[in-house]
């Protein structure tokens, strides 16, 4: 296929190939090494036709955010629609989420360094913001679903309950890619979904 050809592509089609392109720079490099240039090179297109899908790195960044939210949405959806009792749900998400991360570490790494370099680059820090708030809105989405299906209500505050999850994935996926424990990892996620569903208090 030639340059022109591959110029040609549908847009979504051209994202999604430089996404891919991206990650594959990250988990090889780094996310630091992240410049629309390398990402060019990995793809095998010419620098333009980066530019002319994503507007700036930042966009870049936002669209590599999104790929792997879709993926945790998608995750959390299938929990919930396989039913169950409260703590089969969130055991089936959160172990979900820990395969995940088990299956792909180098892409958790990744992850894990852009939501960092949000806290010192100004262009990436709106990508992280937000980022960190669809996957605390898809959090709490999943809490509100298991209480309408139960008809019962959250003992405390229900962003709190959402957040204080959120953190813990993040962290429990930090401390597993340190140590490598598994069991440690997943018996950790195990608990949290017992813990979480004892705070769903049964209809009056």
């Amino acid at each position: 296929m030639t340059a022109g050809k591959r110029a040609h592509l549908p847009v979504e089609q051209r994202r999604a190939q430089l996404v891919a392109a991206a990650m594959r720079v990250m988990q090889r490099e780094g996310a630091w090494a992240l410049t629309t240039r390398a990402v060019a090179r990995e793809a095998g297109v010419p620098l333009g036709a980066v530019h002319y899908a994503f507007g700036s790195k930042a966009e870049l960044v936002r669209a590599v955010f999104q790929a792997d939210r879709e993926n945790a949405t998608a995750l959390l959806r299938r929990a919930v629609e396989a039913e169950g009792t409260p703590t089969e749900i969130l055991t089936r998400a959160l172990v979900g989420y820990t395969d995940s991360v088990l299956a792909d570490p180098g892409a958790e790494i990744v992850l894990q360094e852009l939501t960092m370099m949000g806290g010192r680059d100004e262009d990436l820090r709106a990508a992280a913001r937000e980022s960190t708030e669809q996957y605390r809105a898809d959090v709490l989405d999943l809490l509100h679903r298991l209480a309408e299906a139960t008809g019962g209500s959250w003992s405390g505050d229900v962003e709190v309950l959402a957040e204080s999850l959120l953190g813990l994935l993040f962290g429990a996926s930090v401390n597993w890619l340190c140590t490598g424990d598994d069991e440690l990892f997943r018996r950790c996620v195990q608990d949290a979904a017992r813990s979480l569903a004892a705070r769903l208090l049964p209809p009056p």
